[in-house]
């Protein structure tokens, strides 16, 4: 399926979800602001007609280009765009398993919380947590973070490269210049909205 047919199974779908707004294959909460809510439309790789549908939170002071998953799950198994009763069926779904998933992320603090259930093993998730706890100001808990996560990367991959350079950059602001270490920060959310398309969404 394409972002426009993705598009059109969100727009029918708006009227069940109050305060969320479509944009190609991402349904997600208004205003868009430290966090990204949504609900997320991915294509089968087999079936044209088929697609799966995650819910996730995505905190936006983690530079990033792309949506990822890391902080969500799939909504039932599987769906069908044509399947008789696709659009009841899946707002059922949305209703009863996304939106109390979206509810309990108001703001970073509530994400902090949430990722904390999640593997701490990944990298990633290490990273969102550190980076949540900088924004809100939690400097000591971040810096620990940011030395839990640099333990566990191996530079010698380009990815882990990366993400060990922009947390050594973090954790030296942190620790020298809070004020720069917050517009940083703002940056970070500024240019992960603006890759995500949603800057008229804020």
């Amino acid at each position: 399926m394409t972002k426009k047919e993705f598009e059109k199974i969100g727009k029918a779908l708006l009227p069940e979800l109050p305060g969320f707004a479509v944009k190609g294959h991402l349904l997600f909460m208004l205003p868009v602001r430290q966090v990204l809510r949504g609900i997320c439309f991915e294509p089968s790789g087999f079936d044209r007609k088929a697609f799966y549908v995650n819910v996730f939170v995505l905190p936006l002071c983690v530079p990033t280009q792309y949506l990822y998953f890391n902080f969500g799950r799939r909504v039932g198994t599987g769906w069908s765009s044509d399947a008789p009763d696709v659009y009841s069926e899946l707002s059922l779904a949305l209703r009863r398993e996304a939106l109390p998933f979206l509810s309990r992320v108001e703001d970073l603090d509530d994400f902090i919380q949430l990722a904390k259930s999640f593997s701490r093993a990944n990298p990633r998730t290490r990273e969102a947590i550190a980076y949540a706890l900088a924004r809100v100001g939690e400097v000591d808990k971040a810096i620990a973070e940011l030395d839990t996560l640099l333990a566990m990367l191996d530079v010698k991959v380009p990815w882990q490269l990366e993400m060990a350079e922009r947390a050594n950059a973090l954790k030296s602001l942190l620790l020298h210049d809070f004020a720069s270490a917050q517009k940083q920060l703002q940056e970070w959310e500024a240019e992960s909205i603006r890759n995500l398309g949603l800057e008229k969404f804020r």
